[in-house]
């Protein structure tokens, strides 16, 4: 791996993260329900944090990296285009009823799990560290963040089996 390729991975994390929130916040806004509202919320803001912490440690070591974004696929592996492609569908949603709530916390939670905003991310952060620590750049200033990040994925899925749970109980 090459110093490229951290930036790389920095930046398109932070385009994964961005439309993750996007996609959060449009359902959040759908949903009728105060409290599952806000925990989507909650989350929609945690993912434009990590998305604004790793676009501003990608330019801080690299600079602008705009024109990276076709690599991105190549970089992350299809779980990139996957997770991405899914959250632009949440986008596209103008009302959801709670049947189609319930199927989509499902789906998030998958998502959550599958890749991005859990596993694939925590494994991600800590390959970006070792890569960091191996290249001798920058970065090390910025693993009290990158941890951060991983501790907020891990809230992500217990809050979405929360939402999971609240749903469940409605339902019965």
């Amino acid at each position: 791996m090459s110093i490229k390729n951290l930036g790389e991975f920095l930046y398109c994390s932070y385009v994964l993260e961005e439309r993750v929130a996007r996609a959060y916040e449009n359902v959040a806004k759908l949903v009728d329900d105060e409290l599952i509202s806000c925990l989507l919320s909650f989350i929609a803001r945690d993912s434009s944090k990590h998305a604004e912490c790793f676009r501003a440690i990608c330019k801080c070591l690299f600079g602008d990296m705009k024109d990276h974004f076709e690599s991105c696929e190549q970089v992350w592996g299809e779980a990139w285009k996957i997770l991405t492609v899914d959250a632009e569908k949440f986008l596209d949603k103008r009302e959801i009823s709670r049947e189609e709530l319930a199927s989509l916390i499902n789906g998030l939670t998958t998502l959550e799990s599958f890749a991005a905003e859990e596993y694939l991310t925590v494994l991600h952060v800590k390959l970006v560290e070792l890569m960091a620590e191996e290249m001798k750049t920058g970065l090390d200033q910025f693993k009290v963040v990158l941890e951060w990040i991983v501790e907020d994925e891990e809230r992500h899925e217990q809050i979405l089996k929360m939402i999971e749970n609240l749903l469940r109980k409605k339902s019965e």
